[in-house]
């Protein structure tokens, strides 16, 4: 698969907006440092006892240095020019938004006491990292830029190293749960759209039968307790289907 470089300005709308707010979170935590990365960042403690839900969200488009906010705008402009246009702006932007929030649930839980902030986009990245190798799983990709292998086998591989990396390093200051939440939640939510797809059709019951049904029921029942025991529309029923039957029942 061939990837071409595109400029700012051709990227897909969400995408685009989407760097925007990156860069305006960014701003805001460097006009107003702790205010914002407390109000807007992912606190698990106010998330999880106070309800700050909004948290969930406005977290996604906080980051911490220059560098946080370059590292994941590269990467959703990498991840967002491919998928956007293959999933749909409305789709891509309720996939980023959910699983990011997904991603922050998860970290909320697993750190319930922690009054340290969580910012960054990185567990909605994560999440874009899962449908690129969901929906291209042989496509070449270079893990850390450096190392060739299939997007599926990167997923995996990533995937293992943040499960090793949230068990090992809980006090590191990068919040590998939050990736871990978020990749998890991105290959959870295809799978489930992929089975709800190819789920069988509804059978719908054929008329016919159904009408042969009712009208065995009303012969029953005439046979049980004569024909008196039929109410004005079961015997209009009944006279209409004689009729359409050529007098047979």
């Amino acid at each position: 698969m061939r990837l071409n470089p595109a400029p700012l300005r051709e990227l897909p709308p969400v995408t685009r907006w989407l760097l925007g707010l990156s860069f305006a979170g960014w701003l805001a935590m460097l006009l107003f440092g702790p205010r914002a990365s407390v109000t807007l960042g992912l606190v698990p403690y106010l998330f999880v006892h106070e309800l700050w839900l909004w948290q969930c969200v406005t977290y996604i488009f906080l980051h911490a240095t220059i560098w946080h906010f370059l590292f994941n705008a590269l990467m959703l402009w990498m991840f967002g020019r491919l998928l956007e246009p293959v999933m749909g702006s409305r789709r891509f932007l309720v996939y980023f938004l959910g699983c990011g929030a997904a991603a922050g649930l998860f970290t909320a839980v697993w750190n319930h006491g922690s009054l340290v902030p969580v910012v960054g986009a990185s567990g909605a990245i994560f999440a874009l990292l899962g449908a690129f190798a969901f929906l291209f799983p042989d496509a070449t990709v270079y893990l850390y830029f450096i190392l060739p292998m299939s997007a599926r086998t990167m997923a995996v591989l990533l995937g293992l190293l943040e499960f090793a990396l949230t068990l090992s390093r809980p006090g590191s200051g990068i919040s590998n749960v939050t990736h871990l939440g978020g990749l998890a939640a991105g290959l959870g939510w295809l799978w489930a759209e992929r089975r709800w797809r190819e789920r069988p059709p509804r059978e719908e019951p054929d008329p016919g039968a159904v009408e042969r049904l009712e009208i065995d029921r009303l012969l029953e029942k005439i046979s049980r307790k004569g024909q008196g025991a039929l109410s004005a529309s079961e015997l209009r029923r009944l006279d209409d289907y004689s009729r359409r039957r050529g007098g047979r029942a």
